[in-house]
């Protein structure tokens, strides 16, 4: 795989400081949510997801109430209330369940990718993240809405993470590394490019933005070529220093010896 090698980190960090906008977010659900063990009750909360996440895409979340979710599953509202005690944790698990599905799908669309295909590989993740932007059930009804909540975007970050990690084990794998003193810092930076992004793209657009997209496949083209290298990461300095330090030289034993005697 031919790298680029220059130097335009300065083209990174400014598209990400341009694109940053305030976000409303609620505050997250107080007690936790009872999770089925029988496989009944893990299907009539399935169904429970289900039918929120195509009610909020079809008449936008304020107009969802626990009432309507339970006359569309056919269900009493005491049921609801078995699994979720309110709205807003239903909405919560709808994205959590859909943060999951977008980690499946990135490393379903790794393992497809042919070893060494870093640059393309990331844009064939690009371009099934959009897909599911697109029809991912209530997921984008969600994110883009007031009902946006803590717990949500702790689980994204959580997803981050994870993505970032996952970057570098990847490129570990094919022989490549990130030519940063922090290397997972530079990999959530790759992360954090793709979600604002997508952030742009799909907030108006149901359909997502192409221009954007295609200019998010340009701007990880760049990060590649600015910190992308092949081989075994060189030892940080600092840390060599220290390893110098660890054991002392022949002259300097020698030398104690001699004090000593």
């Amino acid at each position: 795989m031919k790298l680029f090698h220059i130097n335009d980190e300065s083209v990174i960090m400014t598209f990400v400081a341009r694109t940053k906008q305030p976000t409303r977010i609620t505050q997250p659900t107080k007690r936790e949510r009872r999770e089925p063990m029988q496989s009944r009750s893990r299907e009539r909360m399935a169904t429970i997801l289900d039918v929120t996440a195509r009610l909020v895409d079809e008449l936008g979340p304020d107009q969802v109430t626990t009432t309507l979710i339970a006359e569309q599953a056919g269900i009493s509202v005491g049921s609801v209330y078995s699994y979720f005690h309110d709205r807003s944790s239903i909405f919560d698990a709808i994205v959590e369940r859909s943060i999951v599905t977008l980690d499946e799908l990135v490393a379903a669309t790794r393992r497809k990718v042919p070893p060494g295909q870093i640059l393309e590989g990331s844009h064939a993740i690009v371009d099934a993240l959009a897909e599911m932007y697109r029809t991912e059930p209530g997921f984008r009804s969600l994110w883009f809405s007031q009902h946006l909540s803590t717990t949500m975007l702790a689980t994204m970050r959580r997803s981050d993470d994870h993505q970032a990690q996952r970057l570098l084990d990847l490129l570990a794998a094919n022989g490549m590394y990130l030519d940063r003193d922090q290397p997972f810092v530079a990999a959530q930076i790759y992360v954090g490019l793709i979600d604002k992004c997508f952030d742009l793209a799909f907030r108006n657009n149901p359909d997502g933005d192409q221009a954007l997209i295609d200019e998010l496949k340009h701007a990880i083209g760049i990060f590649f070529a600015a910190y992308l290298r092949e081989g075994t990461p060189p030892t940080p300095p600092a840390a060599a220093s220290r390893a110098g330090r660890s054991k002392p030289s022949h002259r300097t034993a020698s030398t104690k010896k001699r004090k000593t005697a």
